[in-house]
C-alpha cells in the first residue's frame, strides 16, 4: 500500500518520520565511518579527520537521539497494526534496544574521547571544544571502546531484524505496516 493511501491517523507524524530516516540515514554512516576510521591505515591527518567526523556526526546523533525520546515521550503512536502478541513483543524489544543503543552510543564515545590517553580535543564541525567527562585513563578508555563496539555491533543486529520485520510485513503479510513510516 503506497504511503499516501494510508488514512494519516494510522500514519506516524511527519515530524516522526523524519526524526525516524534522518536517525537511520546518520546511524548508518556513523557505522560506516566507525569501521572505516579504525581499519583504514591512512596518516596521520587523514585519521585525525576521520575520527573528528565520527565524533562531529555522533554529537548530532546525540542531540537527535534526545530529541526523539522526548518527542516520543510526548507523542501517542499511530494506533498498532494487527499482529500476534509475540510479534508485536518482539517489535517492542527491538525498538527499546535502539533508544538504548542510541542514547548509549555517543555517551560512551564521548567518555571513551574523554579517557583517551592521547589527549586529543574534540572539536565537533570544528566549532568548539567538547569538554572532557573523564580524566585520561588507558584502562578505562580501552573498557569504554570495547562498550562501544559492542554497542555498534549491537545496533547494526537490531537494524537487520527491524528491516528484516519490515520487509516480512510487506513481501509476507502484505500489510500496510511499513507505509506508516513512508512518505
Amino acid at each position: 500500500m503506497k504511503p499516501a493511501s494510508i488514512p494519516a491517523a494510522a500514519r506516524w507524524s511527519l515530524q516522526g518520520r523524519v526524526l525516524h530516516w534522518v536517525m537511520a540515514a546518520l546511524l548508518v554512516g556513523l557505522v560506516a565511518l566507525g569501521l572505516t576510521m579504525t581499519r583504514l591505515h591512512a596518516d596521520l591527518g587523514t585519521t585525525f579527520a576521520l575520527y573528528q567526523a565520527h565524533k562531529s556526526y555522533g554529537l548530532v546523533a546525540l542531540v537527535l537521539v534526545v530529541w526523539r525520546i522526548v518527542w516520543r515521550l510526548r507523542t501517542s503512536p499511530p494506533p498498532p497494526q494487527a499482529m500476534r502478541r509475540a510479534e508485536w513483543r518482539m517489535s517492542r524489544l527491538v525498538h527499546v534496544l535502539f533508544y538504548g543503543a542510541m542514547a548509549a552510543l555517543p555517551l560512551t564515545g564521548w567518555l571513551m574521547a574523554s579517557a583517551s590517553p592521547l589527549r586529543l580535543p574534540t572539536r565537533p564541525f570544528g566549532l568548539f571544544t567538547m569538554p572532557d567527562l573523564v580524566a585520561p585513563d588507558a584502562g578505562l578508555f580501552m573498557v569504554l571502546r570495547s562498550i562501544h563496539m559492542a554497542l555498534a555491533y549491537g545496533l547494526v543486529a537490531l537494524l537487520v531484524l527491524h528491516v528484516a520485520g519490515a520487509l516480512k510485513h510487506r513481501l509476507i503479510d502484505r500489510d500496510d505496516t511499513l507505509g506508516r513510516m513512508g512518505f
